[in-house]
């Protein structure tokens, strides 16, 4: 039980401090943009490329988690993240800093996948979508000390620079936290030669290489446009948004100073944490496919009332605060698809599978989502550009019924693909 905890614990600092990595710069992005002596649109592209970054991270983590162990890989994964963004804060100039996103996003996406899998091996199936919730939140609650930062008035190169406190962390987690019991059964029985010929071939093969000999294709394929279309529909809106509260009234903004920043701030992030545990909670109960397409229409109802809102220059507003808090809350499908894609691949492949769909469609949606959107806003407003991410919450409603059904199943140490015939 110890060892569980400290497990939980693990995965839950993992994403608090990977939440605080993403969202520094999205909140400072204005701040980083004139001290680099750039235009916004630059700063929007590195908010990209370290999600793109990230994109790598995941595929080439995630393999390791599935080679090396889950708690190991985990450990090089917020070192790298952690020692990135604290030497961006050095950054000379745009080019560097775009790098240095870039290296620390490897980091971040390599961090995710290996979280969920170990969530999917010690924590009991009944509950296990709840778990996803409660750790999904961290980031929500990471976001709160990169508020924090932001708001204190000490600057973005001092608040990276203290990014590098996490890679501290990684000493407990070396010597409290457990290996995966299910990754751990499944290296013993190997070892012991108990495992199928043709499935030891296939875990032989690189990862990656394994994932798509299989028949796992359709799963990789759709689960990779879910995450693709949720990251550019989240990360459009966010960064957006923001531009939205900071930019001047005569061009369209709120113009609020960050201290009028602050109320959104505080509700982006505690409808966020409500979403993403609330989400997980009712996916145990009424399965994933069910919670997550509630939530997405809970989405789409959010963004058309933001439209209404914004439309013809409405200002703050109580009621555009509560529409903000729907729309976040609906963004609580990211745990029901956390520990649903957990669910849909092997053991050995457990990491490999969500990582490279997670991290491949969060970099190519978080890298088109805030340029593509931010675009909009010069040629059809705010208003427009806010509500779009709405036609992608509709679209994958759709989407994740052709995903097996397989939420809330056992796990075995041994296994193929063979159970998603049977969802």
């Amino acid at each position: 039980m110890k060892g569980q905890r400290a497990t939980v614990a693990a995965a839950c600092l993992g994403w608090f401090f990977s939440a605080v990595d993403t969202v520094l710069l999205i909140l400072f992005q204005k701040q980083v943009a004139d001290s680099l002596g750039v235009d916004p649109q630059s700063v929007r592209i590195a908010i990209g490329v370290g999600l793109l970054g990230s994109a790598v991270g995941g595929i080439v983590f995630a393999q390791l988690g599935d080679r090396f162990g889950r708690v190991r890989t985990l450990g090089w994964s917020v070192v790298l993240y952690s020692v990135a963004t604290a030497g961006a804060a050095l950054a000379p100039g745009i080019g560097t800093f775009m790098a240095l996103r870039f290296i620390g996003g490897i980091g971040t996406g390599g961090e995710w996948s290996v979280g969920f899998a170990l969530i999917a091996e010690v924590w009991p199936s009944a509950r296990r979508g709840t778990l996803g919730g409660v750790v999904s939140a961290m980031f929500n609650l990471g976001t709160f000390l990169a508020i924090a930062f932001y708001q204190s008035g000490i600057g973005w190169r001092p608040s990276f620079g203290l990014m590098v406190l996490p890679a501290l962390g990684v000493v407990w987690l070396r010597r409290q936290v457990p290996e995966s019991p299910v990754w751990t059964a499944l290296q013993a029985a190997r070892a012991a030669g108990t495992v199928d010929p043709k499935l030891e071939a296939s875990m032989r093969r690189v990862p990656i290489v394994a994932l798509f000999a299989g028949g796992l294709l359709r799963v990789v394929a759709t689960s990779t446009l879910i995450f693709a279309l949720m990251n550019f529909a989240f990360f459009a809106f966010s960064t957006v948004f923001i531009n939205y509260l900071q930019q001047d009234p005569s061009q369209g903004g709120l113009g609020l100073s960050p201290r009028g920043e602050a109320p959104y701030q505080v509700v982006l992030n505690l409808g966020g944490m409500i979403g993403l545990v609330l989400a997980g909670v009712v996916s145990d109960i009424i399965g994933r496919r069910r919670s997550y397409t509630l939530f997405c229409v809970m989405g789409v109802v959010g963004y058309g009332f933001l439209f209404a809102l914004t439309n013809g220059g409405g200002g703050a507003s109580t009621a555009l605060l509560l529409v903000f808090a729907v729309i976040c809350m609906s963004y609580g499908i990211g745990s029901v698809m956390g520990s649903m894609a957990s669910e849909l691949f092997p053991t050995h492949l457990r990491s490999t599978g969500p990582g490279f769909c997670q991290n491949l469609g969060k970099g190519v949606g978080g890298l088109l989502g805030p340029p593509v959107v931010g675009s909009l806003v010069s040629t059809y407003g705010f208003s427009t550009a806010l509500a779009m991410p709405g036609i992608f919450l509709a679209v994958l409603a759709f989407l994740i019924w052709m995903l097996p059904d397989v939420g809330g199943r056992e796990v075995r140490p041994v296994e193929t693909e063979a159970f998603l015939a049977e969802a």
